[in-house]
């Protein structure tokens, strides 16, 4: 039995909408795939010291160039660190109808919103027709409720002085959804900067954000969070699920 896909907040996939087949928009099954490589990366980092020792040298010297070239090329690690998750891979999604609703952009640096923009979302249930590889099952669900959970606490740490009703949303993901799901996910167009989530397991290694800081201009953290007020959450949290 394969996956459910059940959003927790409105999913976006691009600042331009989703894309269409035959008129019917869906969720590019990559999309998905990223999310997972971005929860693995992350925890990989976390388990295996000599590995977040390879990813701290990769940011204070090894890599030059911007910062979405750096989390490309700390993906590429994982995955050479562990080829089997070249097998990870999805099909497209169909999902059901779509909406417009006006997102703010939120500055973490700075603790404000910086704008808005009309987006196109996606919210509730989705079948999906891949399941995930049964050898890789178990690891990717530890790897996601770890990400996920460093994540959310992140965000809502961002989030509160300058957004202080996101509290609500924040409270029930870490305290429930987080605490009960297999496998949470960030997934879609939550941010715009190119790095997304992936640097976000650097945050407990000193170095590692210095660097970060003085070479590339970032924080573990993105810098740019898109942020439903209707929901009161940032975009793109959902979890996969087996139907009982």
């Amino acid at each position: 039995m394969v996956p459910v896909l059940e959003t927790v907040s409105p999913l976006a996939v691009a600042a331009g909408g989703f894309p269409r087949r035959n008129g019917s928009p869906y969720l590019p099954g990559d999309s998905l795939r990223q999310a997972f490589l971005a929860a693995a990366l992350a925890y990989a980092i976390r388990r295996d010291e000599a590995f977040a020792a390879e990813m701290r040298r990769l940011v204070e010297h090894g890599f030059r160039g911007d910062v979405g070239g750096l989390a490309q090329q700390m993906e590429e690690a994982l995955l050479r660190r562990q080829p089997e998750l070249k097998t990870l891979r999805f099909a497209d999604v169909e999902l059901a109808a779509v909406s417009s609703e006006v997102v703010v952009v939120y500055d973490t640096a700075n603790s404000e919103v910086a704008g808005s923009a009309e987006m196109e979302v996606f919210g509730g249930e989705a079948n999906l027709a891949t399941d995930l590889p049964p050898e890789l099952e178990t690891w990717l669900a530890a790897a996601a409720r770890s990400h996920a959970e460093s994540l959310a606490t992140a965000e809502w740490e961002a989030l509160r002085s300058g957004l202080p009703r996101s509290e609500a949303f924040y409270q029930k993901l870490k305290s429930r959804i987080l605490k009960r799901e297999a496998w949470p996910l960030r997934v879609g167009h939550w941010t715009p900067d190119p790095q997304g989530s992936r640097l976000l397991a650097l945050a407990r290694l000193e170095n590692a954000v210095s660097a970060l800081k003085k070479r590339f201009g970032v924080t573990p953290l993105p810098r740019r969070i898109l942020f439903s007020p209707s929901a009161g959450a940032g975009l793109g949290w959902l979890v996969l699920r087996r139907e009982k």
